[in-house]
């Protein structure tokens, strides 16, 4: 074996020339110095190549040193390195080649060569590092190795066609005595070329002797373009190595007889019984290239199981739609990639139209229920044409396999669409449909008035045992326990006594977390803390055992309430008792579970209490208040009603969902008897029963509604799902249907509202602007979702290392266990994978067809920044339209992902500094997310080319500068709506800008130190043109000296401020704004003890959140404040008290104050008395907590 000392020299000259390869290459000069040094370019290159083959040499050399050992590990992946040796014998055979050609300057010149040459040099290096790895590692990193080994035969695959292309180009230009180094194929290749150039010719001749040959002379043409596909990558050799021998004569035989042929095309005399003869002839060779065809068909191609389809996600007007979107991408942005068979990808398309349109006469005319296997068959058609040519542009099958399947495959159009022409022909349809689904009238999903209050109904016996041992009894710590069985209402329970007044004045500290099936301690610990202190950037980074003893120390003193909601295992308490000291003042743990046995192990002072079903009176009672609020049901249906309720067998999950398809439904009587006999055929009678109530809530969900709901199965159980990011991935991913009047994300919001509507999605938290924040969906739903999208291929889910590196654990050698794993993968075009973050990074793709990649990373240790490096996967999946690896770093911003041409949504996170301007490739991008964790992140100037963008989200902050046009023209981003967070200043440069966005309705930015000498002020950056912007949110970096002058839109509905340092008397600015709806006056934003407020000012205010600021006395009148709903204080530590007029607001709804004042905490009661005089007793409420 070659020494480890000589394997890092390889590493480091090849790191070396990698670096003067781009700058010798990739960044020619303007200067003309790159011509005047070509012969010392061209000699450079050679003894690269020189040493490239060198290192190769080294490698292989190494690789037949390592199959001798007999280790584990090298056994294990011993078919692996062969296969590997195989191809880097290519790899060097091509340098051998090349370092032939040193007297060819143009050789050496090619565009494609250097790109290629680079991308060579990182599998030398990879060789390398793997032929070392392959000494010094044991055996339990088998399955990375056998993976990453795999991935390099990959790569080199990858390149194989490139390498002959190259040297066939090159050999057509050459001397033909240069042509006797070339491989046999190659030769003939070559001659193929020239005849496919000879019968283009022809095809445009216009001869009257050749016009009747024309029709036979394009598909000979088009039969020795898959006879050179199959000489430039042919397929891997069998053991019946006669017939492959045959084969290979019978093409040969072809080449030569055409040529013949074509020599008499030329001749100076024809005649016609010469076209006659022509005629037969080139029919025997059309005859001859069938039966070529049959041969490398019935030997190659696997004719796949239509069982093993599964039509997923959509209806199928919309599953065509989404296909010939896709194609056109395809023909729009990878014209490279398919120019070998765009015709065939632009026939499929036609034909796919003509399908569509077939097939909507059918859905509109015919039952197609009854015409179901047909329907399939067409949806099945469709989905593998597009598959086949998926398959082609990721690399996964050579181009004469995607040429016999097409062709195949539009046999199988032709038949299809002879078939549904027959049907609407012979008018063989029945108009009638019996379908609830689709005929049952349903109510317009508007977008609903969003609410966190969950109607709660029964329980009360209950509710007050369990209110009575939380606020009286022991003073020792005691622990409350709820147990029920799955849709029982445990939660809700927990929730309602949680947010009981006289539970909430009880305990100074209430904290409630989610403990779910993925139980991690440190987030748990952390989601705890974030109840007893402020959660700062240092605590993320703490250990485990000190973020515990943070916790016992926040919690020591102190009576308390934590709530444990969903637990799963008696782990959980083991692990984290100790934490919860027991000072015996009263303080309580209160947990739910479905597993009795865990509300045992907690050791209470009383016994758990057992949730019973619900009767049908409390059935009925909370059905009615789902639909009808506080109104009463129309008599007709209350007889029905009661029934439906009596139907759902006590179960208070299943009379939500049940609520939910009501809700939709017009209020008739004959619909809520569908619905009630529907339900009287369920078994509900073990710990599954909620699971036909569920199918039923998912068979009524609208087509476009469905990918919506099973989307949720990307996420983790139990986990609040942001909103903004769970719509802008909708949109991405095509769920969203095109509106006249509304943009995709208002449209995607109206989604989620009807998934709410419907009980499917819970909302957790709500906006101060109303909207909804986060939401979730129950287990048993979440257990749906997972359950659906596996039925109908519409979500792979990884979780952890064994899953993630299945293929590998079965063995790559193992055939059929392979091929087992890649049939279940096949047809899903989303990958979600949950695992470690080391596990995610050195994972290679085992299928290259998925359009969406999630990351979430499980690791329970705190956030450590590493760099890892993602290039293969780039390169492996060209197909994506969504990326979300914002939870793992980078060391840089991959150059590669220029590669993902059809990305929508792209979100990551890294140490990178600045965007490349090669982004500008990804023409489709719609929503960028990224998060820069050394600060500052440099957008391109091409970033103004990117006309699709409507979300730039850069954290922690983005700098952006002013393009314009050689003719003084400023591009504009019309269709961003939301930006965050550039740097801005005040001069005319940042407006102009600013001025790029029109259309802006969200804006987070920072404003720099901006004052002005000629007016002696601080003059912020104007936003007043800025008419359509609703959201503003600025943090200010810098000194202020008043006065001060901001420039808002009148448009602005909410504002959030953040270390402005402003007096009290510049707000009147703010105050006078007509639409404020939300103001966030955040980290000493304003600053000053007294706060006076003026008359006419915050007339249409709803939300005022006061947090960290240093004000002592607020004195405002009911004037003021005349819309105010939700007052929040947080950490204002020195106010005194409330305003004594918010008890005279009749609009106003909550106060909620954290870390501030006993004083001012009292005075929040004494309103609360207040409203209660005034008749607003029952929406009036208060929440305090640590004051």
């Amino acid at each position: 074996m070659a020494s480890e000392g000589y394997g890092r020299d390889i590493r480091d000259y090849v790191q070396n020339a990698a670096s003067e390869l781009h700058s010798l290459c990739l960044e020619p000069t303007t200067d003309g110095s790159m011509t005047r040094d070509l012969g010392l370019f061209v000699s450079n290159m050679i003894e690269k190549m020189k040493y490239y083959k060198k290192s190769v040499d080294s490698v292989l050399e190494n690789l037949k040193d390592i199959q001798i050992c007999e280790t584990d590990l090298i056994v294990s992946v011993k078919k692996q390195i062969e296969a590997l040796e195989e191809k880097l014998t290519l790899v060097r055979n091509f340098l051998s080649w090349l370092v032939d050609q040193r007297d060819s300057k143009d050789c050496i010149q090619n565009d494609k060569l250097t790109s290629l040459l680079t991308h060579i040099e990182s599998v030398i290096l990879r060789a390398v590092c793997l032929s070392y790895f392959c000494f010094v590692h044991e055996v339990d990193e088998t399955v990375h190795l056998k993976c990453n080994i795999s991935y390099m035969v990959w790569m080199i695959k990858h390149i194989e066609p490139e390498v002959k292309e190259i040297c066939v180009g090159f050999l057509k230009d050459s001397e033909s005595s240069q042509s006797d180094t070339l491989p046999e194929d190659l030769r003939k290749v070559v001659s193929i070329d020239s005849l496919l150039d000879n019968l283009m010719q022809l095809l445009n001749c216009n001869s009257s002797f050749i016009i009747p040959l024309k029709d036979k002379i394009a598909i000979l043409h088009q039969d020795l373009r898959f006879m050179r596909a199959l000489l430039m990558d042919p397929p891997p050799r069998k053991h019946d190595e006669d017939e492959e021998d045959k084969l290979e004569n019978i093409i040969e035989d072809l080449i030569n007889d055409t040529k013949s042929v074509i020599t008499s095309f030329y001749a100076d005399e024809m005649k016609e019984e010469t076209t006659n003869e022509m005629n037969l002839v080139l029919s025997s060779f059309i005859d001859k290239c069938k039966l070529i065809k049959s041969k490398v068909r019935d030997s190659y191609i696997e004719v796949p199981r239509k069982s093993q389809f599964v039509f997923f996600g959509t209806d199928e007007l919309r599953f065509i739609d989404l296909v010939l979107k896709n194609l056109d991408e395809l023909l729009n942005f990878s014209a490279d990639s398919i120019v070998s068979l765009k015709h065939q990808v632009e026939t499929v398309h036609g034909e796919i139209v003509v399908l569509k349109l077939l097939l909507k006469d059918i859905i509109e005319n015919c039952n197609k229920h009854e015409l179901a296997d047909l329907m399939e068959h067409v949806i099945y058609v469709i989905h593998e044409a597009e598959y086949v040519i998926n398959s082609y542009v990721v690399g996964d099958v050579p181009l004469w396999y995607q040429m016999l399947k097409i062709s195949d495959l539009l046999e199988d159009f032709n038949l299809v669409k002879t078939e549904l022409a027959e049907i609407l022909n012979n008018k063989r349809c029945n108009n009638t449909v019996h379908d609830i689904q689709k005929t049952t009238p349903l109510v317009s999903s508007q977008a609903h008035t969003v609410t966190t209050e969950e109607v709660v109904v029964g329980f009360k016996d209950q509710a007050e045992k369990i209110i009575e041992q939380l606020t009286r009894g022991s003073t020792q710590l005691d622990i409350v326990s709820i147990v029920g069985m799955p849709g029982l209402g445990k939660t809700t329970l927990a929730r309602k006594v949680y947010n009981d007044p006289s539970v909430s004045h009880h305990f100074y500290i209430r904290a409630w977390c989610c403990v779910s099936q993925a139980y991690q301690k440190r987030g748990l610990l952390l989601d705890i803390l974030s109840h007893v202190v402020e959660v700062t950037d240092r605590m993320h980074k703490m250990s485990e055992e000190d973020l515990a003893d943070k916790l016992y120390k926040g919690l020591k003193g102190w009576k308390y309430l934590i709530v444990m909601d969903d637990m799963w295992n008696n782990d959980v308490w083991d692990d984290l008792r100790r934490y919860f000291p027991n000072d015996h003042n009263g303080s309580r743990i209160m947990i739910t579970s479905r597993i009795h046995e865990v509300a045992l192990q907690a050791k209470s002072h009383s016994s758990p209490h057992l949730l019973r079903l619900f009767s049908e009176k409390e059935s009925w009672e909370l059905l009615q208040k789902k639909l009808f609020q506080k109104e009463s049901c129309p008599m007709e249906l209350v007889e029905v009603g009661k029934q439906i309720a009596k139907n759902c067998k006590g179960l208070p999950l299943s009379v939500v969902l049940i609520a939910g398809i009501l809700a939709r439904m017009d209020k008739k009587i004959d619909w809520w008897k569908q619905v009630a006999a529907n339900l009287s055929t369920f078994r509900v009678s073990d710990s599954k029963q909620c699971h036909d109530i569920l199918e039923l809530s998912y068979k009524h969900l609208p087509d476009h509604l469905r990918p919506c709901f099973l989307y949720f199965g990307a996420f983790a159980e139990d986990k609040e799902v942001p909103v903004r990011k769970l719509l802008r991935l909708w949109v991405a991913e095509g769920f969203i249907q095109k509106s006249e009047v509304k943009g995709p994300d208002d449209v995607a919001e109206d989604y989620l509202m009807d998934l709410v509507g419907r009980s499917l999605v819970m909302v957790t938290k709500t906006r101060s602007e109303g909207g909804v924040k986060t939401c979730l969906v129950h287990d048993l739903l979440h257990d749906l979702c997972l359950e659906k999208a596996k039925e109908e291929k519409f979500l792979k889910l990884m979780n952890g290392h064994n899953e993630l590196y299945a293929p590998y654990l079965c063995g790559l050698d193992d055939n059929a266990s392979y091929h087992l794993f890649y049939s279940s993968v096949r047809q899903q075009p989303r990958l979600c994978i949950h695992s470690e973050r080391k596990d995610f990074a050195e994972w290679r793709p085992s299928h290259q067809h998925f359009r969406s990649l999630l990351f979430f990373a499980t690791a329970e240790e705190h956030f450590v920044l590493r760099r890892y490096n993602f290039t293969l996967i780039f390169y492996s999946l060209k197909l994506l339209k969504v990326l979300d690896i914002s939870c793992i770093s980078m060391n840089i911003f991959p150059s590669e992902i220029e590669l993902l041409v059809y990305l929508r949504y792209l979100a990551f996170r890294g140490e990178m500094n600045s965007i490349p301007s090669s982004i500008v490739n990804l023409t489709n991008l719609e929503t960028l997310f990224v998060k820069g964790v050394r600060g500052e992140v440099i957008l391109p100037d091409t970033i103004w080319e990117m006309v699709n963008l409507r979300h730039v989200l850069i954290e922690d902050r983005a700098s952006i500068r002013l393009l314009i046009k050689r003719n003084r023209q400023i591009l504009q981003m019309h269709n961003l709506t939301s930006l965050g967070t550039p740097s801005v200043f005040n001069d005319k440069d940042t407006e102009e800008i600013i001025r790029g966005f029109p259309n802006l309705r969200k804006f987070k930015c920072i404003f720099m130190e901006s004052w002005d000498s000629i007016s002696k002020c601080n003059r912020f950056p104007a936003l007043d043109f800025l008419d359509k912007l609703e959201s503003l949110k600025i943090s200010y970096y810098g000194k202020v000296r008043n006065p001060c002058k901001f420039m808002f839109p009148s448009s602005l509905k909410k504002l959030t401020l953040t270390k402005f340092r402003l007096p009290w008397n510049e707000i009147s600015q703010i105050g006078r704004l007509p639409n404020l709806e939300v103001l966030k006056l955040l980290f000493k934003s304003f600053e000053g003890k007294r706060w006076d407020m003026k008359d006419e000012e915050f007339l249409n205010l709803k939300y005022l959140k006061l947090d960290n600021l240093d004000i002592a006395q607020w004195n405002a009148s009911s004037d003021h404040f005349p819309c105010l709903e939700r007052l929040v204080l947080l950490r204002c530590k020195q106010l005194e008290e409330l305003p004594s007029c918010l008890g005279d607001i009749p609009t106003l709804q909550v106060i909620e104050m954290q870390w501030c004042s006993p004083s001012a905490a009292e005075s929040a009661r004494q309103i609360q008395e207040n409203q209660k005089d005034i008749g607003n007793d029952e929406d009036f409420k208060i929440l305090i907590k640590n004051c």
